[in-house]
């Protein structure tokens, strides 16, 4: 929908706000404006960017803050090779270097250390989340396989996002937002202080009417969360840290290719993240976590005149004759309501219960001064519950536990040396050992060299060797008034289970690169990668009781070779100018083998499955009287979206440029309280172009946002 853009809009430069609350321990101002931010996310150990075993990158408040993004997800197109889409209106993905359809599965996903994917659908759902883009204090991005400190769900990479606390300086605030598709939403953040530590608590509604289909259908979105979260000190060793959150809403799921048919699916959700933290001496420290969550993804079970549109003759035909051997009248409606008294469908198969536990302990150690140690144990237990998916009304659980360890050495002058290793039980009984090394040269004082070798695994996530997908015949043995009782003979498996599935592998290379000018206030971060996945998991149609059966199987395997680079200048003072420039290239080149019997083989050419280029650029400047300009510009080539694009002669997303405009002004109030007023432009020269699906198109959207400071 094309917007005019009022002139005048203006906003105040948000200053570069200090880290906090990385996931073992806190960083204070220092460290976070020091050339080199200190991160936790590779290792779990403190360590400079330029001793860590892989590429990281930060996208810290003042970038969140300068981009167009309005939602959490879409401030990934800021990583580069990493790709963020829609895959409706209000539903997104995150990829990095995987074969990815709307439920990308080779990423770890976490929320202060806790993990949000979800192993019923074996991705994260961006779209239920309980925290907003305003709850965050900077995200930290592992470029590369980190299954040694995430576990196996950190296959291809890993993302921590680190919200805000009360002891943060930040201010307290209320921030409204209204935009397209009617979009409104309200946020507000409160943080203060008590005897023995802080609080904060913040609390958010959004929603809007979706986009209008050529079918006539809308896909609406709803969300209302609140986050609470305290850290206690009643000791000087001892800290409690507690976080807890609730959330509820609805969105729409469904294909939007073809004639779009969004279905509603409602959602609600709360979580508790524990953490006791003691400090054994100066350097040494033991921490104890544990997270739990629930999830209640639901939809309206399917009417009977859909299902009687939908009802196949065979079928119908087969449940007529058993019928009316039994004296009963029947006509459409009965053989529809006959059929899901059998098999008890909703209008949506992405539903289901969820509920998880995580518990790990983790012990630090200094043994030398060259020398930095940390080990632990993981407890994970996910358990789910969806009939169309289980062909079950029982609860279907997986466990998995784990070691693992991070040892860095900088014995040797200029060199450090990372060494991590994770020992893995996961699904099907399986059990790896995922080792990574990596060697980095500080060439001077400027430049850093590094070369690492991983080997990770991935088990199979809780659907893959469970999906089991049945149609029943109605049973006739005991007739419950006019029609019949519940499941019944097995008349088609549609989706079969494979207790047999193995976990995937990953060989993988890299080489980096990472250059800071202190002179300039800028930094280039360089990486060179080589990936291959072996045993990689795919759906395949396998030669069946009916020859038509599919199942998950480790028919698929790919390559991916390449390159990535970013570049980041920013200065504090002036017009505090702002530029990150992002590139990623990838080649990659497999197949997955999609059909295997005997007369039916076929296999799908993945060299098209990736986007071979993306870029991205984000600058900002602030000019007089608080005035921040700042401007987006994404690119993405052509890539063929396993699923949007079943075969390859199916049409191919074409490539897009994509730029957004974001101004703001800060109005003081009082001495105290402040009130900014932002517009965003999103594609601002309104040039639709297709996202996932080919029919899906992003147009312009105008956001305009109020808020105040306090």
């Amino acid at each position: 929908m094309r917007r005019t853009i009022v002139s005048s809009f203006v906003t105040t430069l948000i200053s570069p706000i200090p880290a906090f609350g990385t996931e073992l321990d806190v960083l204070s101002e220092l460290d976070y404006l020091a050339d080199l931010p200190v991160t936790f996310s590779a290792t779990r150990l403190p360590q400079t960017l330029n001793k860590a075993p892989a590429s990281i990158t930060l996208i810290d408040r003042r970038m969140i803050e300068a981009s167009s993004a309005t939602t959490i997800s879409e401030l990934f197109r800021l990583v580069p090779g990493m790709q963020s889409y829609h895959i409706a209106t209000n539903a997104s993905a995150v990829s990095y270097h995987g074969m990815s359809d709307k439920f990308p599965s080779r990423m770890e996903v976490m929320i202060d250390g806790r993990s949000v994917y979800t192993p019923l659908f074996s991705a994260v759902i961006w779209e239920s989340l309980p925290i907003s883009i305003d709850d965050i204090e900077r995200i930290e991005v592992v470029r590369g396989s980190n299954t040694v400190t995430q576990g196996n769900n950190a296959f291809l990479g890993a993302i921590n996002i680190i919200t805000l606390s009360g002891l943060n300086p930040r201010e307290n605030m209320v921030k409204y937002q209204q935009g397209e598709f009617d979009n409104k939403t309200v946020y507000s953040r409160f943080s203060a202080t008590h005897d023995l530590g802080y609080y904060s608590v913040s609390a958010g509604i959004t929603g809007n009417e979706g986009n209008r289909f050529n079918s006539g259908n809308y896909d609406p979105y709803f969300n209302r969360y609140l986050n609470f979260n305290t850290s206690i000190s009643p000791t000087l060793l001892d800290t409690f840290t507690i976080n807890l959150g609730v959330n509820a809403g609805y969105s729409s799921v469904g294909d939007i290719a073809n004639l779009p048919n969004p279905r509603r699916r409602e959602f609600e959700s709360f979580f508790q993240n524990l953490e006791w933290k003691r400090l054994l001496d100066n350097q040494n420290e033991l921490i104890v976590r544990y997270s739990h969550s629930m999830s209640d993804y639901d939809a309206a079970t399917m009417p009977v005149d859909e299902m009687r549109s939908e009802l196949s003759d065979e079928i119908a035909d087969i449940i007529d004759s058993q019928l009316q051997s039994i004296g009963y009248t029947t006509d459409r409606d009965a053989l529809a309501q006959a059929f899901l008294s059998a098999n008890p469908f909703k209008i949506t198969a992405e539903i289901g219960k969820i509920e998880t536990h995580q518990i790990e302990l983790n012990y630090k150690w200094v043994p030398s001064p060259y020398d930095q140690l940390l080990s632990g144990i993981e407890f994970r237990h996910a358990a789910a519950k969806n009939f169309q998916l289980f062909d079950t009304n029982n609860w279907v659980t997986e466990q998995s536990s784990r070691l693992f360890s991070n040892w860095e050495n900088t014995q040797l002058t200029n060199w450090t040396f990372n060494l991590g290793a994770s020992l893995e039980h996961g699904g099907n009984n399986s059990t790896r050992i995922s080792p990574r090394i990596a060697a980095n040269y500080q060439l001077n004082d400027s430049v850093m060299l590094r070369s690492a070798a991983n080997r990770a695994y991935r088990m199979p996530s809780l659907i893959e060797p469970n999906y089991n997908t049945k149609i029943h015949i109605p049973s006739f043995d005991l007739p419950i008034g006019n029609l019949i009782d519940l499941y019944g003979p097995i008349l088609d498996h549609l989706f079969e289970p494979n207790p047999n599935l193995k976990p995937e592998r990953l060989d993988s290379v890299d080489l980096g690169l990472l250059v800071t000018w202190p002179k300039y206030n800028s930094n280039l971060d360089v990486r060179l990668f080589y990936e291959e996945i072996d045993d990689a998991i795919t759906e395949t149609r396998q030669a069946g009781d009916n020859g038509k059966t599919i199942s998950y199987s480790n028919l698929s395997e790919w390559q991916n070779k390449g390159f990535e680079v970013q570049y980041k200048y920013q200065r504090n003072s002036g017009y505090k100018p702002l530029v990150v420039v992002n590139y990623g290239y990838i080649q990659s080149s497999g197949y997955r083998i999609l059909d295997n019997r005997d007369n039916g083989y076929w296999y799908d050419d993945l060299d098209t499955r990736n986007p071979e280029h993306t870029a991205s650029l984000l600058a900002s400047i602030t000019l007089p009287n608080d005035l921040q300009v700042s401007v987006s510009h994404y690119f993405l080539s052509s890539v063929a979206w396993i699923e949007a694009a079943r075969k390859n002669s199916d049409p191919h997303n074409k490539p897009y440029h994509r730029t957004d405009l974001k101004i703001a002004k800060t109005f003081k109030v009082s001495p105290q309280n402040k009130l900014k007023i932002a517009l965003i432009v999103q594609n601002l020269l309104d040039n639709p172009y297709s996202e996932f699906y080919p029919e899906n198109m992003f147009e312009q959207r105008t956001y305009l946002q109020a808020q105040l400071s306090f």
